[in-house]
């Protein structure tokens, strides 16, 4: 704890505390001028870390100016760049410390120490990159030059859940949603962070991404139910999660903003990329882009999206229940021998005029989030005629039906009656063959059929 110092008690004149801003500057690609930032968030903040201490980034890049690189690799997690400062030529490396500890010259004692650290900023939910660096009398880095290195130090991340976010999941739990955290982080800080927004509620439900290489592709399957959190992940571990999850018989939305996330998000029934820190290629690789970067947009668009679709299949179920009535009248009529009960004039009004409107009404009818979040996903294969949809169209449709026929002959039955004839469907037949009365009974199964 006491080689732990907090970034507002950061002294740029003590020599090690510069050396290690100075290798958190140069073993980046971010640029931060003008309040506008370029890069990737975890560079950006190391660079403004540096410009807070009084120093200059320009001025550091310049001074030291980068002979060779290797960018950051998701399989490696490194990233390392070659500098001249002076008379001599540094290499500078910067990643995950379980990938650098072995990788630099420190004492057994050393390493415990630094993994305590390690954990103790982990448990807090920071990310932490470590950062080393030796001489290179080279041109060109290569991997294998990534050994040897000393050991500069630590420096901790926030990078904080939004307040949202945890209400957003818990929103996506009582919808039937599964959230999933798939992140290169440490598992401790992963975890710690999961935990925090409600994803994470056994230690058990979290898991490194190493430990997928032990189960086929058919083991995974049932891996994947009871895990939650994914740490250290490559991007073909990310695949591998989300084709699993797909074999389950589960509709998979996967969100990212990387190069490395490209492979899932396409995979993915719905790929989701970050439109603000999002690359190109993510972009690309994605059903839709997140405008805001924003989980809890995720989860008010899941609930507009069931409603819009419960609006639609209460229009079209009224469509049809309609049409259905329609048609059953014209058919009982035809199968009485009666004259058609409607004119073409009237069943081109009812589906232009008078279903129409109720049903633009039914598609614009405004919706609750909270309810449609309190329901579970529906199956994907599901038709517009399931949970009650095809019976609750036939029964209306019967019900239009009997009453328009009933409207449509209410006329000659009680004209047979009032003058005491016997009601058969011949003397019906006789009575609808009269233009005028049969104006009048269509009229009646008219304005019947449009209420």
């Amino acid at each position: 704890q006491d080689h732990m110092i907090a970034a507002n008690d950061v002294s740029p004149e003590n020599p090690e505390e510069q050396e290690l801003i100075l290798a958190s500057v140069l073993c980046s690609d971010a640029t931060c001028q003008n309040g506008t930032e370029i890069g990737d968030p975890t560079e950006t903040a190391l660079v403004r870390f540096a410009q807070d201490c009084g120093l200059s980034d320009e001025e550091m890049r310049s001074s030291h100016a980068r002979i060779s690189e290797i960018p950051f690799d998701s399989d490696r997690k490194l990233m390392s760049t070659l500098n001249q400062c002076g008379d001599v030529r540094k290499m500078y490396t910067k990643g995950a410390t379980d990938v650098l500890l072995d990788r630099m010259l420190v004492s057994d004692a050393e390493k415990q120490e630094i993994v305590k650290q390690v954990e103790e900023l982990s448990e807090q939910g920071l990310r932490v990159l470590c950062f080393a660096s030796k001489t290179f009398s080279g041109d060109v880095l290569d991997v294998a030059d990534e050994n040897g290195l000393n050991y500069l130090g630590l420096i901790a991340e926030m990078d904080p859940p939004r307040e949202e976010s945890k209400q957003a999941v818990a929103e996506c739990k009582s919808a039937g949603i599964k959230p999933v955290m798939i992140t290169g982080d440490h598992i401790v800080t992963a975890s710690a962070i999961a935990k925090e927004i409600g994803i994470l509620e056994k230690p058990e439900e979290a898991v490194e991404g190493a430990a997928l290489d032990a189960y086929t592709d058919e083991q995974l399957v049932d891996f994947v139910a009871d895990k939650s959190v994914y740490a250290r992940v490559t991007p073909e571990h990310k695949i591998r999660i989300v084709r699993a999850w797909q074999k389950r018989g589960n509709i998979v939305a996967m969100t990212g903003d990387g190069v490395n996330d490209a492979p899932a998000l396409k995979q993915a029934d719905v790929g989701v990329a970050m439109g603000i820190t999002g690359t190109e290629v993510a972009k690309d690789a994605a059903a839709m882009v997140l405008t805001d970067d924003n989980f809890a947009t995720i989860a008010k668009a899941i609930a507009e999206g069931r409603g819009i679709y419960a609006n639609i299949k209460k229009a079209v179920l009224f469509l049809l229940s309609s049409n259905f009535g329609e048609i059953m009248t014209m058919l009982a009529a035809i199968l009485m021998n009666f004259s058609s009960p409607l004119k073409p004039s009237h069943i081109l009004w009812i589906n232009l005029i008078t279903d129409s409107l109720p049903a633009l009404a039914l598609g614009v009818d405004p919706e609750n989030p909270a309810h449609f979040m309190r329901q579970p996903p529906r199956p994907k294969n599901e038709n517009l005629f399931a949970s009650g949809g095809l019976s609750c169209t036939l029964l209306y449709g019967f019900l239009i039906a009997f009453i328009s026929t009933a409207a449509f002959l209410c006329l000659p039955v009680a004209l047979l009656r009032g003058v005491g004839l016997p009601l058969t469907l011949t003397n019906l037949r006789l009575l609808l063959a009269e233009p005028q009365l049969l104006a009048r009974c269509q009229t009646y199964a008219f304005t019947v059929l449009g209420i």
